[in-house]
Formats: structure tokens, C-alpha cells, sequence
């Protein structure tokens, strides 16, 4: 669309000029209009044979913004710990807690992350939003969920979940006070 509004504009031979304003968006878009937008600058239009450093005029000395030449990161809005619970007990696990993380929006083709269990790392380059923690030990623990960018730089992390792991004694395992 806005190339056949530039190609009109070149090949119109109208006795009056039309101004037309380029301008890059936050999204990276160009954008062409005969109303300035944010940070627009105007073209000089001919109808002669253009010359190489035809093209952009920019109002004050200003160099023209240009489109930026990596995709822009979007950013996190929530990251959450959704399973286990907040304080959550959990039966007869035999030492595997599964993990379920919360992203919003969607996790970002070239992040990863990483889950930390009491502090110390548990899991490292994970791109599911499901994981399974094996030899957890029955008592309290606390899980939190870390999103990392292409050189593992932490962009995000997500509040710490305390839950608590319960497991049936071998030594007593017909206990009288557990519930049948």
C-alpha cells in the first residue's frame, strides 16, 4: 500500500507538492502518510531522475530513525510457579514433584528457563512450561521459575512457591494415623 502511494507520488505531475512524512513506529513498521507522525521527517519528492542522495530530508539535522535490524523482545508480562500450590502438601510423590509455570505472553523462541528448588539450581534450558523434579525429599521446600535470554542472563523471576512433600515411612508403613 504505501509503495503505491510513494509510486504515485513520483509519477503525479501535479503544480502543487504534496508533502509525504516517513516514520518508523514502536513496533519497527514504516510508515508513509501526507500527516506527520512521531519523529516523522518529510521527503522531497521530484519528478526528475532521482539522484543517489535523493530521498530523506530531515527537519533540523536530525538523522532519520530507521527500522531496527533485530526483532524486538517482548516483554514478560506474569511469570508464576501455578503447580504446586502455595503451600501445598504433597502424598506419596516417591521423590518427583511435577512443575507447572505460568508465562505471559508465551515463552520467546530463543528463551529458556530454569527452575530452582531451595535455592539451588533443579533444572537449566527448559522450553516446556511442564516439568517433572526428580529426588525431592519429603519435607518443606520452595520452587521458583526463571526465564533466561539467548546468553542465559535472567530476565525474569518468579516469586518463590513454599510446598511440602509428605511420604509414607518404610519403617512404619501401616502408620494408624494416616487416613485409609
Amino acid at each position: 500500500m504505501h509503495k503505491w502511494l510513494i509510486a504515485i507520488l513520483f509519477l503525479g505531475s501535479t503544480a502543487q507538492a504534496v508533502p509525504v512524512y516517513r516514520w518508523v513506529d514502536e513496533n519497527g513498521r514504516v510508515n508513509y502518510s501526507d500527516r506527520p507522525g512521531p519523529g516523522a521527517v518529510l521527503i522531497e519528492l521530484s519528478t526528475g531522475a532521482p539522484s543517489p542522495d535523493v530521498g530523506l530530508s530531515s527537519p533540523r539535522g536530525q538523522q532519520p530513525a530507521m527500522a531496527p535490524q533485530t526483532p524486538a523482545v517482548t516483554a514478560y508480562e506474569t511469570l508464576a510457579v501455578l503447580q504446586p500450590a502455595s503451600r501445598e502438601t504433597l502424598w506419596g510423590t516417591a521423590g518427583r514433584v511435577e512443575v507447572a509455570i505460568g508465562i505471559s505472553p508465551d515463552l520467546q523462541p530463543r528463551h529458556s528457563l530454569a527452575l530452582y528448588l531451595d535455592g539451588a539450581l533443579a533444572e537449566f534450558g527448559i522450553h516446556a512450561t511442564k516439568v517433572a523434579i526428580e529426588n525431592v525429599p519429603r519435607g518443606e521446600h520452595t520452587v521458583q521459575a526463571v526465564i533466561l535470554d539467548e546468553t542465559d542472563g535472567e530476565l525474569l523471576r518468579s516469586a518463590p512457591v513454599t510446598f511440602f512433600v509428605q511420604q509414607t515411612s518404610i519403617n512404619y508403613p501401616l502408620n494408624p494415623g494416616r487416613a485409609r
